[in-house]
């Protein structure tokens, strides 16, 4: 390289330089989206329910293959939003198979909840869901409202409006003594 090949490419090193290290550190302070989905049986998931234990909880059953789970999840996801901030603990679990996970994450990396979700082990479908609600067809969507003593106050089954959400956030939040 001649001298003044070098001095016309030197300064665009430290540029390019600093363009990289920026977007990599800017990249290694956000989170990555999971790889995967911690799988729960139906013992796992009473685990996950008794942890949130003193608070009220809200489960959210999906999955990607069901369509009104889809368009109802991003109106979940602003719900949990605005009421997390007043105690409601939420998770979702998703019921795709082990085929459809990396569907499941993709749609979990547009919608970007603001609560954790897990994946159901795939098998043993009456004893999970006998596990969650006696009540419970296994019909999809499936949300289920807990007190903060764990127990079963109330569940919507099949997309439902904003309105019925807000009823059974506010009356599983209304279900925490008052000191």
């Amino acid at each position: 390289m001649t001298p003044a090949r070098s001095r016309i490419l030197t300064p665009a090193i430290p540029a390019a330089l600093v363009i990289f290290l920026s977007a990599f550190l800017a990249r290694a302070q956000s989170p990555a989206p999971p790889r995967t989905l911690e799988v729960l049986d139906s013992g796992h998931y009473l685990a996950k329910v008794a942890e949130q234990h003193g608070k009220p909880l809200m489960v959210t059953f999906w999955a990607t293959w069901c369509e009104p789970c889809r368009d109802e999840y991003p109106m979940v996801n602003e719900l949990v939003r605005q009421y997390q901030p007043k105690g409601l603990a939420v998770f979702g679990v998703s019921l795709d198979d082990d085929a459809e996970e990396s569907l499941a994450l993709h749609f979990l990396a547009r919608v970007d909840p603001v609560f954790p979700n897990y994946r159901k082990k795939p098998g043993k479908e009456d004893e999970f869901i006998n596990r969650v609600s006696p009540k419970w067809s296994g019909a999809l969507p499936a949300t289920f409202f807990y007190d903060p003593e764990g127990h079963l106050i109330g569940q919507l089954t099949g997309e439902q409006k904003r309105e019925a959400f807000i009823a059974a956030i506010e009356k599983t939040l209304a279900s925490v003594p008052q000191k």
